[in-house]
């Protein structure tokens, strides 16, 4: 009876010792981007233009961030008991961990691994919240959920949680418990703003307090902000064939646990100590110098997490105000506009309103003056909250203007991700409205709003007019008459260069390119800036033109600067000698790693010798634009035409009357479009109507025959089997009239 109790009491202490010695690391990161890859179908898609972004930043010597990078921090700690309410000093614990970590100042650092680095990036408590009032950065919310799970409902108000503070200007870090073992989880770059940031368990959460061994050191927190800057686990979740996108960590099959000092897998030695392991918070004290240069990517021009450089968070309220004699903030004048009070203005008060979709980092607008001039410019939103609305006051002098509204994506602020819209006003008036379009959308107004728009006989080039008063798709073309548009070269650049010729060293039609072609296996690469960064045509016969209009589409990858990108030209001297038509430049006409499309109209005279070129303007081997299906069409010489009829006929213009327009008002939205077209028109009488689309060599792509009755009609068209490119939309009515537009299919 005493053996047997004594096996009993032994086999007590050992199941024990066991279950003392159970608890290992638990991340739910991976599995948390598994559900927001499967919740929203653009996600794998920013996925993939951060990873090319931050290929291309390690490729390039020449990398814009420099020095330490500072990064504001808000705690939210949400507690349902006082256990889980931890102080303000085991909070400040751990953002003492996370600087001494990640500027390899640790005390526990060692020189295992001379691939060890300082990753020059710190972390600061914000001193001013969102609205600009003084904060110690932690806040406090009391809950009636017990425990959470990784599925964000921390992280919103409604759901017992916290909402998230802006996330352009600071790192959330929601401090909770969570079930089921997990340590805590991050968002990877690219998500949603209302979720971006770190969860941690209250358990794992700094150095003293609660902190509980063997995750007691506050390696939970270092491990999972660097998943927020965009490093994997060490081993790649995956075997050894599956990599981390980091060249200087060994390559493995496995987390590890515990401490497994001279661990081998895939025939090297595992790096056991590094943060991005699942090794105890005592093993851990390294990041690599790769790490280190993929976290930083992030906070380059044009990377995920480049508006934190910009934030004022921890300046001790010495920010942005509105009477430091200084423009600055969200101001739009000297301590006046935005979130001041309102400048004084003496010519016309201009509201433009807009409500945010759920990705506002990829709204962006203009307004051009008549001479091309931008005069006012804001966005993207990536600071703002999904839905949120911004009012921006502007005072316009009188004149006509372009209002233009840009979407990175391609697919507007409305209402596939979210019910996003624009109004921009002036004394009550609208100017200009929408949400559902494609890149972009531009509509003309002039000020003040009492007299008349743009129009074909106010003696300005205004709209989208190639000259004065004509040309563009409201007014007659330049040069009288009709207007007959037809073909003059379409080249995708598959079979060979057609009427282009390759420039030199620094141009190239390669299959290796096919990942950039937008149709079949070949386009156009320019890269660099030299003499031979450029692809020109042969000398083409325009004579017979009184416009053309230039067609085509491209991707830039890698460009530096907002000073890089590339020029279309014109030589009327068979290349002689060249003048711009068009300078296309990052952040103004393009972003990096994503395709677009463009139509430009350049208005004659031309000559028999006209060449065209696309020059490239960049600095580096690493800034490239990739050129495909480009299609040039003209508008033959109607007053010639029109010569020719007369002379034939000479009282055939006197006698006969002006038709009237069977058809009218034909819209396409959006445009450019991935899927369903919406196409709507105006019939004066009833007739029979075909609907034809045409690519630009004129190939039929689809044909419909109705009978619409007077008034409004409207139809869809799906467009999303069709190869990306440009496409025409021509109605056709049974007395011989034909209107026509252009629009847009991407992906």
């Amino acid at each position: 009876m005493q053996k047997s109790l004594l096996f009993l009491c032994l086999f007590w202490c050992l199941n024990q010792t066991i279950w003392a010695q159970a608890p290992q690391r638990v991340c739910g990161s991976m599995e948390y981007l598994e559900y927001q890859l499967q919740q929203d179908p653009k996600r794998a898609a920013k996925m993939e233009a951060i990873e090319r972004f931050t290929q291309e930043y390690l490729a390039n010597p020449n990398r814009a961030v420099t020095g330490v990078v500072s990064i504001p921090v808000v705690v939210h700690v949400i507690y349902n008991n006082s256990t889980e309410n931890i102080s303000d000093a085991q909070v400040l614990s751990q953002i003492d961990v996370l600087n001494a970590d990640f500027r390899r100042m640790n005390a526990d650092q060692d020189n295992t691994w001379p691939q060890a680095a300082d990753s020059e990036i710190e972390f600061c408590m914000a001193s001013t919240d969102p609205s600009g009032n003084p904060t110690n950065g932690i806040t406090r919310t009391s809950t009636s959920v017990t425990a959470f799970s990784a599925n964000d409902n921390m992280k919103f108000n409604s759901s017992g949680g916290k909402d998230a503070w802006p996330a352009g200007s600071y790192l959330n870090i929601w401090v909770c418990d969570l079930s089921g073992g997990l340590l805590g989880y991050a968002q990877f770059p690219g998500g949603p703003a209302s979720t971006d940031g770190v969860v941690i368990d209250y358990a794992y959460f700094g150095t003293i307090g609660t902190a509980t061994p063997p995750f007691h050191l506050g390696r939970t927190a270092t491990h999972e902000v660097g998943h927020w800057l965009n490093l994997r686990h060490i081993w790649g979740d995956g075997p050894c064939s599956v990599d981390d996108f980091v060249t200087d960590t060994p390559t493995s099959d496995a987390a590890n646990y515990g401490c497994p000092i001279g661990h081998v897998s895939c025939s090297t030695t595992d790096m056991v100590q590094n943060y991005m392991d699942y090794t105890d918070d005592a093993c851990m004290n390294l990041y690599t110098t790769g790490q280190k240069n993929r976290m930083r990517a992030v906070f380059d021009t044009g990377g995920a997490r480049q508006s934190l450089l910009n934030s004022t968070a921890c300046n001790g309220g010495t920010g942005a105000t509105c009477s430091d004699g200084i423009q600055n903030g969200n101001e739009t004048g000297v301590d006046c506009g935005g979130s001041c009070p309102p400048c004084a203005c003496l010519d016309n008060n201009v509201t433009l309103t807009i409500v945010l979709d759920n990705y506002p980092e990829e709204t962006s607008w203009q307004i051009t003056n008549g001479g091309g001039s931008v005069v006012a410019s804001g966005g993207t939103y990536a600071s703002q909250p999904d839905g949120s609305t911004v009012n921006i006051d502007l005072c316009l002098v009188d004149g006509c203007y372009d209002f233009t509204i840009f979407d990175t994506y391609g697919d507007g602020i409305c209402c596939s991700y979210g019910q996003g819209s624009y109004n921009l006003s002036s004394g009550g008036t609208t100017l200009a409205s929408g949400g559902a379009f494609g890149s972009s959308e531009t509509t003309a107004f002039c000020l003040p709003t009492g007299g008349s728009g743009p129009t074909c006989d106010d003696g300005i080039q205004n709209g989208d007019e190639t000259g004065v008063d004509c040309g563009g798709s409201s007014c007659p073309p330049c040069g009288g008459g009709g207007c007959s548009y037809v073909t003059v070269n379409s080249q995708n650049f598959d079979s060979n260069w057609g009427i282009w010729n390759d420039g030199g060293a620094d141009c190239r039609r390669n299959s290796a390119d096919a990942a950039y072609a937008n149709s079949g296996l070949f386009c156009v690469r320019l890269q660099d800036d030299e003499a031979s960064a450029n692809m020109n045509t042969d000398a083409i016969n325009l004579t017979a033109y009184d416009e053309i209009t230039v067609d085509f589409t491209y991707i830039a990858i890698g460009m530096d600067n907002n000073s890089e990108g590339f020029y279309l030209e014109i030589s009327t001297n068979n290349g002689a000698s060249y003048s711009p038509v068009n300078f296309y430049n990052r952040n103004d006409e393009f972003v990096n790693n994503v395709r677009e499309f463009d139509s430009v109209v350049i208005p004659g005279p031309f000559t028999s010798t006209t060449r065209l070129r696309f020059r490239h303007s960049a600095s580096a081997n690493s800034d490239r634009t990739y050129f495909d299906d480009v299609v040039i069409t003209g508008c033959l010489n109607s007053a010639r035409e029109a010569e020719e009829d007369f002379l034939a006929e000479p009282h055939a213009a006197e006698l006969a009357p002006e038709p009237a327009e069977t058809v009218s008002d034909l819209n396409l939205f959006p445009n450019p479009t991935r899927d369903l077209l919406q196409v709507q028109f105006n019939l004066r009488e009833g007739a029979q109507v075909q609907l034809m689309v045409t690519d630009l060599t004129g190939r039929q792509i689809e044909l419909r025959q109705f009978t619409g009755v007077a008034g409004p009609q409207t139809t869809e068209i799906q467009a999303g089997q069709w190869s990306p490119g440009f496409y025409f939309l021509h109605l056709l009515t049974d007395d011989g009239q034909r209107v026509s537009k252009k629009f847009v299919v991407t992906r």
